[in-house]
């Protein structure tokens, strides 16, 4: 890695330099967790060494999974950050003292080891490969740490865990640049994807919990017919230095020896006895000494190969994190690769969907199977200039059929929670789930079992100390899903129990408040949903005792008030009505908080409109202002919500009927008042004068802009005043 690290100076480039200002902007907003997605290639390890050497960061603790992430992550720091003591903290090297600590996850979550640190160590985090980030041991390390700033970073985010990582970092994703984005602006090399439909029969190849039993696919695809065909195919259409990725260690090896005893120079890379040196490998695949390196899942992430011309696609996966994971080790551009080749393989079994699905995803967010029947047959899947998708006529007719019988909502819930344990070793959380099938009819089965938790266990996905802990406590769970709400005071004190490790024994009514008022200011989502109230409109001024008695009174007495309700309010204490075996505290309390963490973010994200929302400007104390139909436009942002406008951005605080005042970085003042008057002149909103703006969501981001069309004058629709 350090061979292709930079002179001296050290500066960003333009594109790092982008994620930086993004960075600065969502602290002087108030947040202090972010997360950032950027494509393989483009610096996310750059970014983070930048943005944690600004002032007031000295102690930054680098957590991520692999040890070749960890080490070259040490080298990029190390170049920015000259000065800086660096310490490794994984299997015989552990330096926890240092000012910069490179963590490997496996390791910092062991109790032993993670006692060591005190939780306020650290004043940024990182979290490389953030979509790993929904594990258990990730999870333990989250919550014992409480840095001054988090930074999530991923290249390959994946729909299933997006709703976790997100959750995670607070909804706040400050900066996406992926794969496609990254090519159009010339930063990564664009690809020419071949899809070859396989001369393997995956029909009677056993499928079970998401993936094809490794035995028969095994003798499937080591034969020598598909041997061939792989060859063939790369003689034809590939070239250069080859990485092929393989289902398994006697699948590289027996690819290696196949093309080797055809004259082809070959490795075999894999994390058992027998296999090539990894790094030697690698120089003789860089240098021209091999031309073709099968590997299984060590160079999936971590491990830049600029010169790779070729990636072979030889493992069936109907993972899109995999797919983009292998995809992204060819596309570091170099003055040689005019594109990079992507031969991939596509078999007569409903995973290989994945393959098309992912492809049309980076110009189409989650495409319906009707969309990729659509992109199949006219060949044109929204993609980057320079990059190309060619499926050959028999794999088309292969996945045609594949997409044109759709499950339901509660087939494809099912199918995910499976496949999701069996790709990643864990069960998925609710938020994941449901935020990747969908909210609506597939609540369904879930209500009909009793719950998230006794629905994962009809499943037999639930661990042996859930399943035990959903026996005893189940019905408590249950109610905790259905606690109805209008504002989001009951979830923060049940993640105020869970802070204070009280959900099974209760807290005071005071530690409750305390730590409630200290999670709500440090979330400016929950921040604003609480100012929007008349009782506490500056939570910042809001005293112990004020405080106190508004959440005894509002979610505390609400919490308990119901002949079911799981909680009592004492004279000064909130107390469970149910027992929690001491076996079981700790699985309960997590299985509590997969319920907030999941409610919350259905509570605080924004929900997506349909289409653009038009809006109608009026008058509010002689200034100009937006007004806010919430009738017709439930989905409607409400508090502080960051927006753009003239490729600008700005901060808004949106109220209950208007959008009255936004700011703009160093600028003081009411931005929103300048903006329409730059719109539609000093008579903006003024009666006999008809305007109106659209709002809309672009990816995460919202925009406003000026209607393209006027509405005739004097006409009125509603109030053109509040």
């Amino acid at each position: 890695m350090l061979d292709e690290l930079p002179t001296q100076p050290v500066a960003p480039r333009p594109i790092q330099a982008e994620a930086l200002d993004a960075l600065e902007r969502t602290r002087a907003d108030g947040f202090d967790r972010a997360f950032v997605v950027m494509a393989t290639g483009l610096g996310k390890t750059w970014l983070a060494a930048f943005d944690s050497a600004r002032p007031g960061f000295r102690r930054v603790l680098f957590v991520a999974h692999r040890e070749e992430i960890l080490r070259q992550s040490r080298d990029v720091f190390r170049r920015v950050r000259p000065g800086a003591d660096l310490g490794l903290f994984m299997g015989d090297e552990k330096v926890p003292g240092a000012e910069v600590v490179f963590a490997s996850v496996q390791s910092l979550a062991k109790d032993r080891h993670l006692g060591r640190f005190d939780p306020t160590r650290f004043d940024y985090m990182v979290i490389d490969e953030f979509h790993h980030a929904a594990a258990p041991t990730y999870r333990r390390v989250l919550r014992h740490f409480r840095p001054d700033f988090l930074l999530g970073l991923t290249a390959t985010p994946d729909r299933r865990d997006g709703a976790d990582l997100l959750a995670l970092c607070g909804d706040n994703l400050v900066f996406d640049c992926g794969l496609a984005e990254g090519i159009r602006r010339g930063e990564l090399s664009p690809f020419n994807y071949w899809g070859i439909a396989d001369v393997t029969d995956y029909a009677p190849i056993p499928w079970r919990g998401g993936r094809f039993d490794p035995e028969t696919l095994a003798a499937a695809i080591e034969t020598r017919q598909r041997a061939v065909r792989v060859l063939g195919e790369w003689r034809h259409k590939g070239g250069g230095p080859t990485l092929a990725f393989c289902s398994s260690v006697s699948h590289a090896e027996f690819m290696k020896a196949f093309f080797a005893a055809e004259g082809v120079r070959s490795a075999a890379v894999h994390s058992r006895p027998g296999s090539d040196p990894r790094n030697r490998s690698v120089a003789d695949l860089r240098s021209g000494e091999i031309e073709v390196l099968f590997t299984v899942d060590v160079f999936n992430e971590g491990v830049d190969i600029p010169e790779v011309e070729t990636v072979l696609m030889l493992r069936p996966t109907d993972s899109p994190v995999v797919f983009l994971q292998q995809l992204g080790r060819g596309l570091r551009t170099t003055e040689a690769k005019a594109a990079l080749r992507v031969i991939d393989f596509v078999g007569n079994h409903h995973s290989f969907l994945s393959r098309p699905r992912t492809l049309l995803s980076l110009g189409i967010r989650t495409p319906s199977d009707a969309e990729i029947a659509e992109a199949l047959d006219s060949g044109d899947f929204e993609l980057p200039p320079g990059c190309s998708v060619d499926f050959d006529l028999e794999s088309v007719e292969i996945l045609s059929r594949l997409a044109s019988p759709s499950m339901t909502e509660a087939e494809r819930l099912a199918e995910f929670c499976r496949n999701y344990e069996s790709e990643n070793g864990v069960r998925p959380t609710a938020a994941q789930a449901f935020s990747s099938v969908g909210c609506r009819t597939s609540t369904q089965p879930v209500s009909q079992a009793g719950g998230w938790h006794r629905y994962l266990g009809s499943l037999g996905l639930l661990l042996p100390g859930e399943q035990a802990a959903v026996e005893v406590l189940g019905d408590v769970l249950r109610s905790l899903e259905r606690e109805r709400l209008t504002k989001a005071y009951k979830l923060v004190t049940l993640a105020a129990l869970a802070e204070l490790d009280a959900l099974h024994r209760g807290a005071s009514v005071a530690d409750l408040a305390e730590m409630s008022l200290a999670l709500t200011r440090r979330d400016p989502r929950l921040r604003a949903d609480t100012e929007q109230t008349q009782q506490v409109s500056d939570l910042d001024a809001a005293t112990a005792g004020a405080w106190r008695s508004f959440w005894r009174k509002n979610p505390l007495t609400h919490l308990t008030d119901k002949p079911h309700s799981v909680f009592q309010l004492s004279a000064d204490r909130l107390e469970p009505r149910f027992s929690v075996p001491a076996e079981h505290v700790t699985t309960f309390a997590n299985m509590v908080a997969e319920i907030v963490e999941w409610r919350l973010q259905v509570y605080l994200r924004p929900r997506r409109p349909a289409d653009d929302i038009m809006l109608r400007v009026g008058l509010h104390d002689g200034d100009p202002v937006i007004l806010l139909d919430r009738t017709r436009h439930p989905h409607l942002p409400t508090g502080r919500t960051k927006f753009t406008a003239d490729g600008q951005q700005f901060t808004g605080t949106f109220g209950h009927d208007a959008l009255r005042h936004a700011a703009t970085p160093g600028a003081s003042g009411n931005a929103l008042t300048r903006l329409l008057h730059t719109w539609f002149g000093p008579n903006a909103g003024r009666f006999g004068h008809t305007h109106e703006v659209v709002l809309g969501l672009t990816g995460q981001n919202w925009e406003l802009r000026q209607s393209e069309t006027l509405a005739p004058a004097f006409r009125r629709e509603g109030l053109e005043s509040v």
